[in-house]
């Protein structure tokens, strides 16, 4: 049994629109009903922890997104599994992001843009794959998967993880020894790391001082990943030339935010992927099977990492 699990009314409503369509009627239930007292299995976004603590065969915490920072790690500890969600249509959905994200620098689709406004006509040179650096923060499964398919491109692709990884074409750092090695060639730095206690504010001024000279972000990690200030400072000064934002810290962005008028910044309202609804309750009902049988599960998350 799955108890949906969520104090945010209109994920609520998604959740359970979700599983009427896409589960068994009897598989999962509300978190106000007599079934969550047989619940194994709670699909979460901001859950009310104190409720699911009292669920006597609760086993697995399960994030609706491929995001867990909204569970509470340090809390839920060991004392629940907890695994997230991940799909090849999510990876791909990024992938479709993040190569216009690139392309809208690497053709210089900013600069005609503002040319636009300005009724200026100036051409500029097309800049071949090969010339671009690019590099990825985060190689997991979302990152990982990026890195692959940009290296196959034919770009110059660089990746950075708190852990060694190798990825064929691929230029791997990792650590703290290596961070400032990293940025040092990152003509577009691309955000997807994981939200954790580590790496709140990373994208603040000490990582924008190692960039290239007219270095450009795209951030589709967490909001709170970016200090915001830093980001408008930089941009202002000419130091960095562009950043393309799909979260922030509060969403939606309030109206009066200098973002939203800061003529270097693009803003997507955190649509840079998604995965099926279909795929989140499927691999939700799959995992709840798994953990009643004792089996391994798919895309368990380390709590005590973060990711």
């Amino acid at each position: 049994m799955i108890v949906i699990a969520t104090t945010v009314p209109k994920v609520q409503k998604w959740l359970e629109d979700a599983f009427r369509q896409y589960a068994p009627h009897d598989s999962y239930c509300l978190a106000d009903s007599e079934q969550a007292q047989s619940a194994t299995t709670a699909v979460s976004w901001f859950p009310n922890l104190d409720h699911l603590e009292k669920l006597p065969e609760l086993k697995l915490i399960h994030s609706m997104a491929a995001g867990v920072e909204h569970l509470n790690l340090q809390r839920i500890g060991t004392q629940y599994k907890v695994c997230r969600v991940v799909d090849q249509l999510h990876q791909k959905g990024m992938f479709d992001y993040l190569q216009w994200g690139i392309l809208y620098y690497q053709r210089f689709f900013d600069q005609a843009f503002r040319q636009k406004k300005q009724q200026q006509w100036r051409q500029y040179p097309q800049r071949e794959h090969a010339e671009l650096k690019i590099g990825i923060m985060g190689l997991g499964q979302m990152g990982g998967y990026m890195a692959k398919q940009f290296a196959a491109l034919g770009y110059q692709v660089s990746g950075w993880s708190r852990s060694p990884k190798n990825i064929a074409h691929v230029s791997c750092y990792a650590g703290d020894e290596d961070f400032d090695t990293f940025l040092g060639q990152a003509e577009i730095l691309i955000n997807l790391l994981p939200l954790t206690e580590n790496n709140q504010g990373i994208l603040s001024k000490y990582l924008f001082d190692l960039l290239p000279e007219q270095a450009c972000i795209i951030n589709c990690g967490r909001g709170q990943h970016l200090v915001e200030q830093d980001l408008l400072n930089y941009l202002d000064s000419g130091r960095l030339r562009g950043a393309i934002l799909d979260v922030f810290a509060k969403e939606p962005l309030v109206e009066n935010h200098p973002l939203w008028q800061h003529e270097k910044v693009v803003i997507t309202p955190h649509v840079a992927s998604h995965a099926p609804w279909s795929v989140v309750v499927n691999q939700i009902l799959e995992n709840d099977q798994r953990v009643i049988q004792g089996q391994a599960l798919l895309n368990q998350v380390d709590t005590l990492k973060g990711y």
